[in-house]
């Protein structure tokens, strides 16, 4: 089932009932164009940038360009994929031996990775894999001696450079070509959309008395596993004083009557679209001053999705954004605004007091946002987590899972 706008009453201490929405049917997503719509920004970047050669190992990048994933909570953290990407032609994807099956289906190119890792001398076994990822460059007739590069093992990198590899840094090509999202990154958006909702859905029905933050997180993940979600980055839901300060994960606490309960759904969905939505729900009847927190945070975060809007540009954005009252500052959250897309991603928006460092960045439609604030005094009892994602259009934004706020700390 998918899920949309409230509809009806809704009892107090229930969830509220949803319409269902239109949506994209996660099967008509078109994963081949998918594929090659995003192959031909990256490549389109490497020409603007003069790069004629790529050697992604960063799961996202590789994901991006080839289309293939492959255990990728693993693989971000160890090296067993990479892509050697031309600035014209077919990539060629280095895949863990036993995904080979997975990722011939998608990418176009698949080779078996040695791996060098887990090894009692992995400087010999990154020897033989620079070896094969040299001998495809010049199989494709790049430049070896500047090869934009995302990140790399030591053992690896070490052999490169013995190799006679140089490089620079890949992030302003990949960073440029992610930005905007492609029509099929779009619809796949649209088509995770509603196992997001109803992820919430199940969150919100789970808060009860007694229940624990780990069973409530186990609910909401079940829900989207079964869906097709890939995997959670966090594992944020969050009680009572554990909602202060920030960034604490799931407890084996119990909900008590007049609680705070915060969740950042944090999810990896179909096909690697990453979805970051923050809601706070109350257990039972909450207290004037979480009211008053819960209200700042609604209010800001409602001010400032209406500024944003393609043109503007990130110092723009900055300068005229609502600033939460002076108490909540110290514990502010890292940024006002974040992209996202197969993780979290550029362009950030950060608190005037921060700095801009992309000040001159304009938004532009197709874009992906994130717009959340946290709202917590130092010391105090409770916090509140609210954000929402977001699709910059031609004339503003689409909120892609507008999932209800809470009426009981509204009112």
């Amino acid at each position: 089932m998918t899920w949309g706008s409230p509809v009806g009453s809704q009892a107090p201490g229930r969830p509220p009932t949803l319409a269902p929405v239109d949506t994209v049917a996660i099967d008509d997503v078109d994963i081949a164009r998918l594929r090659d719509e995003r192959l031909a920004r990256l490549q389109a970047q490497m020409r603007a940038h003069d790069l004629n050669v790529l050697l992604l190992a960063n799961e996202p990048n590789i994901r991006y360009t080839t289309g293939a994933t492959a255990m990728p909570p693993y693989a971000m953290s160890t090296f067993v994929r990479c892509a050697v990407v031309p600035a014209e032609g077919t990539p060629i994807l280095f895949e863990h031996g036993n995904s080979m099956h997975r990722s011939s289906g998608i990418a176009v190119d698949v080779r078996r990775m040695h791996a060098w890792e887990f090894f009692d001398d992995p400087m010999s076994e990154a020897n033989v894999w620079a070896r094969e990822v040299v001998a495809a460059m010049d199989e494709l007739g790049v430049d070896r001696t500047r090869i934009g590069l995302d990140r790399m093992g030591t053992p690896g990198f070490l052999a490169l450079t013995e190799a006679g590899c140089g490089f620079v840094d890949s992030a302003p090509v990949t960073q440029a070509a992610r930005e905007v999202k492609t029509p099929e990154e779009i619809r796949l958006f649209r088509a995770n959309a509603p196992i997001v909702m109803e992820q919430l859905h199940t969150v919100e029905a789970t808060i009860a008395p007694g229940a624990r933050e780990r069973e409530i997180f186990a609910a909401m993940a079940q829900t989207g596993l079964a869906r097709g979600v890939e995997y959670y980055a966090t594992n944020t839901v969050c009680s009572g004083p554990n909602t202060n300060p920030w960034r604490a994960e799931a407890t084996d606490r119990a909900i008590e009557p007049g609680d705070l309960v915060y969740v950042d759904t944090d999810t990896v969905g179909v096909g690697g679209g990453f979805f970051c939505v923050s809601r706070t729900f109350a257990c039972g009847s909450p207290s004037p001053a979480q009211r008053e927190t819960y209200r700042v945070a609604f209010e800001w975060l409602e001010q400032m999705k209406a500024l944003v809007r393609p043109g503007i540009t990130c110092g723009e954005l900055a300068e005229i954004a609502p600033l939460p009252p002076e108490r909540y500052l110290p514990q502010r959250y890292e940024c006002m605004v974040h992209g996202v897309g197969l993780e979290e991603e550029n362009p950030s928006v950060c608190f005037p007091a921060d700095g801009q460092s992309n000040g001159d960045r304009v938004l532009e439609p197709g874009m992906l946002l994130v717009v959340e604030l946290y709202c917590g005094e130092v010391g105090a009892d409770h916090g509140v987590k609210l954000g929402d994602e977001v699709l910059v259009t031609d004339d503003g934004i689409e909120v892609l899972a507008p999932y209800p706020f809470e009426d009981a700390l509204l009112s």
